[in-house]
This record gives structure tokens, C-alpha cells and sequence, in this order.
């Protein structure tokens, strides 16, 4: 019976070498029921895309750095954040649409879920399927506009920004992770399901 695993055979996604999810779920260790995780590594200012998970609740552990997890309270429909830093935790009920926010570089977060094949649905991929005809009948947008805004979003992000001139810049001399993951920058590797 095989009890371990390395996560660095097991991407879930890498932005670059600072920001990337490794994952550990039933698909590479059978024994495991109930029960998956991802490493979760974040530089300042880069986020998990606003998401939710169908099947799974989820503990955030936060094991290095800082950073900032909203969640959507499903019930009261009121956002709830929290600044956590280790070692502390936020736990995410299944299906509530939620996202993190690294304050720091070297932001390392666990994610552990309660399932061995956790579905997640991301914000962008419901943004850019949703056709901007439904947003503007729903809501009363303008559908050619939102159509423009949204664009540059070809591919499910998973950690944005989507590539270094989106938004900000990380300040000068910022100190950098020094680990090196030997993937293809913006590569997304689902798990089995």
C-alpha cells in the first residue's frame, strides 16, 4: 500500500515559478478517501480567481506570507473577508463562491478539501461562456461593451493577473521564491475526475 506522494508530480496549474497550485487528490494517491489538498504558492498582489467548488468544502491553512480570503456567505449574500496569516485557517462551506489575495510574496496557502476529486467552476470561465446577449438581457448591460471589457479573457485564469503588465507591477527588488518548476508558464492540469 503506497502512503506517500510528491506534489511536484502533480500540477494543478503554474503561472510562472512565484505562483503555481500543486495538488494532491485520489487520482495520485487511490488510498486517500474523502480527502485532497493543494499547495498553493502566491507572490504579492496575485490571486486565486474568484471560484467555487460543487463538491467539496475547503480549509485554507495559511503556511507562509499573508494574505486576504473573501467569501460569499450563500445564505445572508454578505462577503465575509479575512486577513490570515499563519497559522491561520478559513474554512470555505461547499459551493460558496470565494477567492484569495496574497499580500505578500512567498505567500504559501494549503488547501484541503473534503473529497478526493474536488470540481471547482472559475470566474472566468462562467465570464467568458456566458454570452454577452444573456448578461444584457439579465441585467441590463450593455452586451457589446461588457463583450469589449471582457476580451482578453481567452482561457480559464486560475491565478491572475493573467500575465505582468495586467494591472500592477511588482515593486522593485521585491524578494522572489527561489524554487524552480520545471512546467510551461500558464499551464492548467485539471485533475481526473
Amino acid at each position: 500500500m503506497n502512503l506517500a506522494y510528491d506534489l511536484s508530480n502533480a500540477p494543478f496549474f503554474i503561472r510562472n515559478n512565484n505562483n503555481f497550485i500543486l495538488q494532491l487528490t485520489g487520482s495520485q494517491l487511490p488510498v486517500m478517501q474523502n480527502l485532497s489538498m493543494f499547495d498553493i504558492r502566491l507572490s504579492q498582489s496575485h490571486t486565486i480567481e474568484p471560484h467555487w467548488h460543487p463538491n467539496a468544502a475547503e480549509l485554507v491553512y495559511v503556511i507562509s506570507g499573508e494574505a486576504i480570503v473573501t467569501v460569499l456567505d450563500t445564505f445572508t449574500r454578505q462577503l465575509l473577508t479575512y486577513r490570515v496569516k499563519p497559522p491561520q485557517a478559513v474554512y470555505i462551506p461547499m459551493a460558496w463562491w470565494h477567492w484569495e489575495i496574497a499580500l505578500t510574496d512567498n505567500t504559501q496557502l494549503l488547501a484541503i478539501f473534503d473529497n478526493a476529486a474536488p470540481q471547482t467552476v472559475f470566474g472566468s470561465d462562467v465570464l467568458r461562456k456566458t454570452p454577452p446577449e444573456v448578461l444584457q438581457l439579465s441585467y441590463g448591460i450593455n452586451g457589446a461593451q461588457l463583450a469589449q471589457v471582457l476580451q482578453p479573457i481567452t482561457q480559464t485564469v486560475v491565478i491572475g493577473p493573467p500575465n505582468p503588465s495586467f494591472g500592477q507591477t511588482p515593486p522593485a527588488g521585491a524578494p522572489r521564491d527561489t524554487e524552480s518548476i520545471p512546467l510551461r508558464t500558464g499551464t492548467y492540469h485539471p485533475s481526473t475526475q
